[in-house]
């Protein structure tokens, strides 16, 4: 098994991956219920359960599709596996409500905070050019990012040593780093770019004043590349799982997206599913 490759399709193939993804979720799920977690209610003559409708969110962009495309064409290619699919809206609405679930799921699969903790931020445009002006979404701004002005959202995670995402805010899109300070003010050991220089407790390389004096800050070499993880793992967010393509009409909404991505994101990177296939042990 090859280690840079952990995405299960190179080892399943579609129907081993749905039914290993089914039966996670549903197993998730009963262990959550058995706890007492409140899952969200049925919605009006709702026929497919709660884990069938996750099982496919997940299945979906493990395929790399569209969610909207994708669950259209499941109504039609896995009526064998979702015989009661409902509407697309409905669909979309029972994500919603299911976004707390969502990042439960998430942060569960991902063991902890670790020993190491990596932290940065990433830009989610909802618009660009002169439809900036006419987005609107509760606390959306316009930001900066590597393709220019934006309107949207800042993401902004924190990865463990083992490349997990087991905390994450999501900022207004003109956000500085400073602004998640809450969000790492209680871990030990965490790593940032420069960005964060301003916030305590994150380790950043050295830096420049404006009068050209240096600042050094205790950096290793080694940091930088433990670093560059994160840029990784936000590779994979967008490649493969469609981060730069997020559409939301509604702010929970795109919460709930943003949760499922990050869910699926460490489903891949955890190899649960592949354990799960019996293809690693």
């Amino acid at each position: 098994m090859h280690s840079d490759r952990e995405h299960p399709l190179y080892y399943l193939d579609a129907e081993t991956l749905l039914i290993a993804t089914y039966v996670w979720v549903d197993d998730q799920l009963k262990a959550l219920q058995a706890q007492g977690f409140r899952f969200p209610k049925k919605q009006k003559h709702q026929k497919a359960t709660l884990a069938e409708l996750l099982a496919l969110a997940i299945f979906l962009l493990l395929q790399g599709q569209d969610l909207a495309k994708g669950f259209l064409s499941a109504k039609a290619t896995l009526k064998a596996y979702f015989p009661s699919l409902p509407h697309l809206s409905r669909f979309y609405r029972v994500l919603q409500k299911a976004q707390g679930l969502l990042a439960h799921l998430a942060v569960r699969l991902s063991g902890g905070e670790g020993l190491l903790q990596v932290v940065d931020l990433k830009p989610l445009p909802l618009a660009q050019g002169h439809h900036i002006h006419s987005l609107d979404l509760p606390e959306a701004a316009v930001g900066v990012g590597p393709l220019g002005a934006f309107g949207g959202y800042v993401l902004m995670p924190v990865m463990n040593e083992r490349g997990l995402f087991f905390r994450y805010a999501l900022l207004p899109g003109n956000a500085r780093e400073t602004w998640g300070r809450e969000l790492v003010a209680d871990l030990p050991a965490v790593l940032g770019d420069r960005g964060f220089r301003w916030v305590q407790g994150v380790q950043t390389p050295p830096y420049r004043l404006r009068g050209g004096k240096v600042v050094e800050t205790g950096w290793q070499d080694w940091m930088g590349r433990v670093r560059n993880w994160i840029e990784t793992r936000f590779s994979v967010m967008v490649r493969s799982l469609g981060l730069h393509r997020v559409e939301a009409r509604s702010y929970w909404g795109l919460v709930a997206r943003v949760n499922l991505i990050l869910l699926v994101h460490n489903l891949i990177r955890s190899r649960v599913l592949l354990k799960m296939a019996g293809v690693e042990l």
